[in-house]
């Protein structure tokens, strides 16, 4: 029994290490954003703006915190984001920014693949 939960919290640490490296490609020409871990640093909503942001191509279509202090303003970042991502077409059911400003690692997890899938292997399959 446990080797079964050692090798899934291998897994899930594998794609932890990979979503992050994904997430850090993606805001690379974003100088002042560090993610160390894709589970913790989202939390605030200003990464997951900015990669909104990047991938849908868009500007924002409120004003948001870049700089947020409270947490009501994290949660309206992460919620922002989360709604750029839906209006660009990427289907998300059951995340909303706080379940990323609570750092709910399944759900972050399950968003990031979400943007993989829609914006790396989409975008691929649709332009060849």
């Amino acid at each position: 029994m446990s080797t079964q939960v050692s090798q899934s919290d291998d897994w899930v640490q594998l794609q932890i290490n990979v979503f992050t490296r994904w997430v850090q490609n993606q805001l690379k020409d974003q100088p002042d954003i560090h993610i160390d871990t894709i589970t913790k640093d989202l939390s605030n909503g200003v990464a997951l703006v900015e990669l909104a942001k990047t991938l849908t191509q868009t500007d924002t279509p409120r004003n948001w915190a870049p700089a947020p202090k409270r947490t009501v303003e994290m949660v309206q970042n992460c919620d922002l984001a989360v709604e750029m991502f839906t209006k660009d077409g990427v289907n998300l059911v059951g995340i909303s920014g706080k379940d990323v400003n609570d750092n709910n690692e399944k759900l972050i997890l399950g968003l990031i693949w979400s943007l993989i899938l829609y914006y790396s292997i989409g975008k691929s399959i649709n332009t060849n």
